[in-house]
């Protein structure tokens, strides 16, 4: 009997450029939970289904008679509630867990978390997995490749036309374009945000378009902090603080290059093979995704470092950035092939379960 899945978003809208394209290539619906990721979620992806509940809807017993397998992208849940199934409905619920973006991070996890089964990209992201013992938790693995690329490519017309109108009509278009992608202030590395924006913006406004993308977290754990910052430049000509606008590929497509520190969105922009730069903390770590770049020496002048390196960077850093692409993404599938191996991997849980009850 066919499983019915359902995808569940309870978190920000920047996960929808993760689960909306798993909706649309296994079509199912998209539950969220949160009014900005609803709107989001109806501006950017009309090729999925949406459903907005509360999430005192969205209780056990609703998921429990109507679905059989969850897609979710917060490793937590399954942990949370898998017991609760079992346990009140005798009933057991497949948790399939979409990843949020390449990470360096996850190191610091020191109890991994039991999965059903975990999508992933590339080697990359299964080496990751290997280093820090998660691997051992996941019952299997199912490789999508970069899916999100495509998806933006079937679309182009569509989300180009939304950057056009969000973006570049306030911008002017004779300058090059800039992308910056900070993290935000977790366990592992801390964010380049508090540091680093009021220089960026000041050294790069008159040359450059700067468009600065703001992790919701910043917002949501530091929001005196970030709105500081933001009010001081909110109507900085040539500067755009970006906030839900979840297509990822449709901005790198206008971007010429990047600024980062640790941030997933630096993996998504090695598809253009275009310059990246990092700003990196007094103790932190390199990360695989820095030798693809250049580290912003922190006494020098931003502006005038890119100047001078904007060239060499394009042409030595070329090579690196192609073989770090293929290892993080492998080769891309087709929507079809994605489709049927997570569909034969859910259909092995059926037959282990028939042949336990046999034997």
């Amino acid at each position: 009997m066919q499983k019915k899945h359902i995808a569940i978003l309870t978190g920000p809208d920047t996960y929808l450029d993760h689960l909306a394209p798993i909706c649309y290539l296994m079509d199912m619906p998209l539950i969220v939970t949160e009014e900005n990721t609803y709107l989001s979620a109806q501006t950017f992806y009309p090729q999925v289904k949406i459903v907005k509940k509360d999430h005192l809807e969205l209780s056990t017993d609703f998921l429990a008679k109507n679905f059989d397998v969850i897609f979710e992208s917060g490793k937590f849940w399954s942990m949370e509630l898998k017991p609760l199934f079992s346990l009140l409905y005798n009933k057991k619920m497949r948790f399939v867990f979409c990843p949020h973006g390449n990470s360096d991070k996850g190191h610091s996890i020191k109890t991994p978390i039991e999965q059903d089964l975990s999508l992933v990209y590339g080697d990359h992201m299964v080496e990751l997995l290997t280093a820090t013992g998660a691997i051992k938790h996941i019952a299997s693995l199912a490789r999508t490749g970069n899916y999100r690329l495509p998806f933006y490519r079937k679309y182009q017309p569509f989300y180009d036309s939304l950057v056009e109108k969000h973006i570049l009509s306030k911008t002017n278009k004779a300058k090059k374009v800039i992308l910056y992608a900070p993290t935000w202030q977790d366990g592992e590395n801390p964010t380049s945000f508090f540091t680093s924006t009021k220089k960026l913006i000041e050294e790069l406004k008159d040359d450059f378009t700067l468009i600065i993308k703001l992790h919701p977290f910043l917002e949501e754990f530091h929001p005196a902090q970030t709105y500081y910052i933001t009010s001081l430049y909110e109507n900085t000509p040539n500067v755009i603080f970006l906030k839900h606008f979840p297509s990822i590929y449709s901005l790198l497509q206008i971007s010429d290059l990047y600024i980062g520190d640790y941030s997933s969105i630096g993996y998504d922009f090695l598809a253009f093979n275009r310059p990246l730069y990092f700003l990196k903390e007094p103790g932190t770590s390199l990360s695989m995704l820095h030798p693809c770049g250049l580290v912003i020496p922190p006494e020098k002048g931003i502006n005038t470092f890119i100047q001078k390196t904007l060239e060499s960077n394009q042409k030595e850093k070329e090579e690196a950035r192609k073989n770090l692409y293929l290892h993080a993404f492998g080769e891309e599938r087709s929507f079809s092939d994605i489709k049927q191996e997570i569909t034969q991997k859910l259909a092995l849980w059926t037959t282990k379960e028939m042949n336990n009850q046999l034997f």
